[in-house]
């Protein structure tokens, strides 16, 4: 009978341990998990509290965010939700770049920690420059991603204005956005690039009419315009330039007047 007893008491004690590892092992458990991620429009909010802290005017963007693919065509993301930072007095306090230098790196910083701290990953593939002196995409660019959503960082060299007026404030600018549409974007974009070889670029359609598109190819800093047409399932290029299309090229590709209505 004692013997019995005696079996009785270490299972009770056993599982009485059993028990409290398991408390204290879930409770390990929980207070280890991963913090739930802000929402990208959140992420945004403090991107720019952080812009803010840095450069006087910070002000909401519609941003054209580029993002260049794999296979290294471009895709344009247009009106992605965005901020402006700008750095007025460019012209006077920015004359010999030091100054420009010293902010943009306060900027990269200020974004980075944001970022990093909300599970972004940095794209050093293909769409973030090397260095401040990288000229590659012309403005300093840094790209971040997180599962469907890729966001930019855009840091220009130049003092410039967007202003109207005769005497417009010259400033400095940085933009940063963020997009969820870039595969909706990539499908329709894609076939022009690859149909008509163009790298380094990126394509809006600005007229349609049947199988004749007239696109408008921009670079980082200039454009041009093309005029297409779907022949065999592939977009062909009938013209493009700077200048309005000749007559006789429009006539002779029967391209219609809806599509090019001055020709030379």
């Amino acid at each position: 009978m004692q013997h019995t007893r005696t079996i009785a008491t270490v299972l009770k004690v056993l599982l009485s341990c059993s028990l409290v590892m398991s408390v204290v092992s879930c409770g390990t458990n929980k207070s280890a998990q991963t913090p739930t991620l802000k929402s990208d429009a959140a992420v945004l909010v403090d991107v720019r509290s952080k812009l803010a802290a840095i450069a006087p005017i910070v002000q909401p963007l519609k941003m054209p965010l580029w993002w260049v693919s794999r296979d290294g065509y471009s895709i344009i993301n247009d009106n992605s939700p965005g901020i402006e930072a700008r750095f007025p007095g460019c012209v006077n306090n920015y004359a010999n770049g030091p100054a420009w230098n010293v902010d943009a790196t306060k900027i990269i910083a200020a974004v980075d920690s944001v970022m990093t701290q909300q599970g972004f990953k940095i794209n050093t593939e293909t769409n973030s420059s090397k260095s401040l002196d990288d000229t590659e995409f012309y403005d300093y660019i840094k790209a971040y991603y997180r599962d469907n959503t890729k966001a930019v960082l855009s840091i220009s060299p130049d003092c410039g204005s967007t202003d109207p007026g005769p005497d417009p404030q010259m400033y400095y600018s940085t933009s940063f956005g963020y997009t969820t549409d870039y595969q909706k974007n990539y499908d329709a974009q894609s076939p022009f690039l690859y149909d008509l070889e163009l790298k380094h670029a990126i394509v809006h359609v600005q007229k349609t009419s049947g199988d004749f598109r007239v696109l408008s190819i921009n670079a980082r800093r200039t454009g041009y315009a093309m005029i297409v047409q779907h022949v065999n399932g592939t977009w062909t290029q009938l013209w493009a330039g700077q200048d309005v299309i000749s007559c006789t090229v429009r006539d002779t590709n029967k391209i219609p007047l809806s599509i090019a209505p001055d020709c030379v």
